[in-house]
């Protein structure tokens, strides 16, 4: 993989996580539910949320049990996932075990929560629901909130405003069903229920990237990337994150909301979306990156524009299809990387560009 395909794999990367964290955001500030577990688990969920789901605490007890060629497994659990502004707390209270790490992807969500409505929240639910197969299938009434029954591989799922009170799920001969019995919406929640508990040690993991859904796990796509970076170096931006920050915030490309800026690798990238279908990055990155990679740019329409060199094409990576603008900027010792998902025609790429300020 070239330095400059790196760049597209870090940004397909961002937005894939961000898309995965934004599908459990909530049209609800805040709520505690209670739910019963049953099926091949059994036990109960404590689940409570504010800031639309920003900060959260997850506490399950349970058992698993199974039955394959004749030889039965049980397996208990209780479990405390908390997410609070920069940190991830996991504790495992049955071996006494507990890591923590960073949250990399806050700040972009808290922006994202205050500049979305409500309604906005809902069709970007709806729109990521659709992306992965799913379906609409009906509405019923649970603890007197109207639900939006949705199927998909073989699970339904109750949602109140993106907030699930009710799943049923039998996959491979496993069930696995929750049923909220308890909802209490829109309350005051103290401080305290998002803070870790002052007696338990944590490992620290912040070195580790991880992109949690629901409390997910590794990320293999991003040890891949790591991999590769091992052996190819990309070379650092010289100019300011700070600067390149400044210059997001006066960003307001119309339709899209601004999800994450951030420094990846010495290279400044940001990521606007407008809902789940439409992506705009921009990568600032040394010139040494993409001109020592020519060959990858044979294709490009060179042309300027507003006193700019740019070229225009389609890139390629490991299934990621953007139309790019690249525009020098000397006095920099950087280009500026205009990409648009889906396909983006020239003008609307250098568009954008005019409203940048570097």
């Amino acid at each position: 993989m070239k330095k400059f395909s790196i760049l597209i794999a870090i940004a397909a990367l961002l937005f894939n996580v961000a898309t995965a964290q934004k599908v459990n955001r909530y049209t609800v500030k805040s709520g505690h539910v209670e739910y019963k577990l049953t099926g091949n688990t059994t036990g109960t969920k404590t689940f409570w949320f504010d800031d639309y789901g920003l900060k959260t605490y997850t506490e399950i007890k349970s058992k698993t049990v199974t039955k394959m060629f004749g030889v039965k497994d049980e397996t208990e659990e209780h479990s405390v996932v908390i997410i609070n502004g920069d940190q991830i707390y996991n504790i495992d209270k049955l071996t006494g075990t507990a890591f923590k790490m960073k949250n990399e992807f806050r700040t972009g969500f808290e922006e994202m929560a205050a500049q979305m409505t409500d309604e906005e929240r809902e069709k970007m639910g709806k729109e990521m629901l659709q992306s992965m197969g799913g379906k609409i299938i009906g509405t019923e009434k649970l603890l007197g909130k109207t639900c939006e029954i949705v199927e998909m591989m073989g699970t339904k799922t109750w949602l109140y405003k993106n907030l699930v009170l009710k799943t049923d799920s039998k996959v491979m001969g496993i069930e696995a069903n929750e049923m909220a019995e308890r909802f209490e919406e829109n309350i005051t929640i103290p401080a305290s229920r998002f803070e870790p508990p002052a007696n338990i040690e944590f490992e620290d993991r912040d070195e580790q990237m991880q992109a949690y859904m629901n409390g997910g796990s590794y990320s293999d796509y991003q040890e891949m990337l790591d991999e590769e970076e091992e052996e190819i170096d990309i070379v650092p931006v010289n100019f300011p994150f700070e600067d390149f920050q400044e210059a997001m915030n006066n960003f307001n490309p119309e339709g899209y909301t601004r999800t994450m800026v951030m420094n990846r690798d010495g290279q400044h990238i940001a990521l606007y979306m407008n809902g789940l279908a439409q992506m705009i990055s921009i990568i600032a990155t040394s010139e040494e990156n993409v001109e020592g990679n020519e060959s990858e740019f044979s294709e490009f329409e060179s042309f300027s524009r507003g006193g700019k060199s740019m070229r225009y094409g389609t890139l390629e990576e490991d299934g990621t299809i953007s139309d790019a603008l690249l525009v020098k900027y000397p006095e920099h010792d950087m280009y500026i990387i205009v990409m648009g998902l889906p396909a983006t025609d020239r003008n609307t790429l250098a568009g954008w560009h005019e409203q940048l300020d570097f």
